[in-house]
């Protein structure tokens, strides 16, 4: 038995541990609506391509036409992306709603987690609502990203305790911690500014860098969990989206000498400011690494199939977000994202649905499908 099938094994032995509830007998029976996180799946689906579209048009698209293209494509470009981000800003607010409506209903989850989900949502919509006509001025940016990195812990505890939604918890909480060592940077930085105290400034520096780590180490979470979702969507996939953030990294270094080509100027002018204020310490080129490879390895967790929908989304929702807690729309993503990862944990349905899906998908590629088949056809009792 390989690692993934004997992880597997456990999640199914844990959960079988359970009873099964009446209401869980009436579903399989077809008389109970699918639950908050099956059924809203398709609306996070949806949320999460949106999501990717605004961060591709509004970091990468339309910064860097600006001084390589002429002023229709940039005024085009600009549009683009404001449009994708009032849009992506209507889809969230209803995702948040709905999730908070569901975690009230819902008695799996602490009341104490509740209200720090609910009340994280609504405060995270109300300090993002400025930014739809202008940007956001301190200290609004500041409580946005603490209030934020505080609900995607609270969403992560809750998602560390179900089999299906355990790497879901940890690159949620990695991101969480990755914003608050962000936001400690910038308020270093900000003190020794003001102060003029070099010393203080590259203490900033390092928690900048730490920050990119523990970004880093999220991702490479993400990449091994979506390795496990299949040879081909997920381990391919996951792969050639590594290559390809790699080569747009390399692109980004390119783009500053005069013979560069229109791609990787305008790389360089979108990128070149990615490492942000203050920058990490010695990790300048993993920080613009992480940037493409966040929004590439979204587009692969949200396209995935005969998956959950709700824990996919969330993931690309969560990798959406990297840690700018500071920036309303990555926010937002990382507080749907914990709100609904939460209530994936606790959802009976979506965790069967989950392990089971795993397991058929691995006797499918290992060709033992048929196999198995035919036993079950000549043992119906059997599990």
């Amino acid at each position: 038995m390989t690692e993934p099938d004997a992880t597997t094994a456990r999640g199914v032995s844990e959960a079988a541990a359970k009873p099964p509830s009446q209401e869980g007998e009436r579903y399989a029976a077809g008389l109970v609506p699918a639950s908050g996180p099956l059924a809203f799946g398709w609306l996070l689906r949806i949320a999460a391509l949106v999501a990717i579209a605004a961060a591709l048009a509004g970091v990468i698209v339309a910064p860097g036409v600006r001084g390589n293209a002429g002023e229709a494509v940039v005024i085009v470009a600009d549009g683009a992306a404001a449009t994708l981000g009032c849009f992506l800003f209507l889809l969230l607010v209803p995702v948040i709603v709905l999730g908070g409506v569901e975690l009230l209903r819902t008695r799996d989850v602490s009341p104490f987690v509740k209200v720090v989900l609910v009340g994280g949502g609504a405060a995270a919509i109300a300090m993002s609502l400025p930014a739809l006509r202008d940007r956001s001025l301190p200290p609004i940016p500041v409580w946005l990203s603490a209030t934020a990195a505080i609900t995607s812990l609270a969403g992560a505890y809750c998602a560390a305790r179900a089999p299906h939604t355990r790497a879901l918890a940890g690159v949620l909480a990695l991101v969480a911690f990755a914003a608050i060592a962000r936001l400690g940077a910038w308020v270093l930085a900000t003190r020794a500014g003001d102060a003029a105290n070099v010393a203080v400034f590259v203490y900033g520096q390092k928690l900048a860098a730490a920050g990119v780590l523990l970004e880093a180490c999220a991702q490479l979470f993400a990449v091994m969990w979506l390795g496990t979702r299949g040879r081909w969507g997920g381990q391919l996939a996951s792969s050639l989206a590594l290559v390809g953030a790699y080569l747009l990294t390399r692109g980004v270094a390119s783009g500053m000498h005069s013979g560069a080509s229109l791609w990787q100027a305008m790389l360089h002018t979108a990128l070149a400011d990615a490492p942000g204020a203050p920058a990490p310490y010695g990790l300048e080129p993993l920080a613009t690494f992480v940037v493409p490879a966040s929004l590439l390895l979204a587009l692969v967790a949200a396209t995935l199939h005969r998956q959950v929908e709700a824990v996919v989304a969330t993931m690309a929702l969560t990798l959406v977000s990297r840690g700018s807690f500071d920036v309303p729309m990555c926010a937002l993503c990382a507080v749907a994202a914990a709100g609904w990862a939460a209530l994936a944990s606790v959802d009976e349905r979506s965790m069967w649905r989950a392990l089971l899906g795993d397991r058929s998908r691995r006797l499918r590629e290992s060709g033992q499908a048929e196999a198995h088949r035919s036993e079950l056809a000549k043992s119906p009792g059997a599990p």
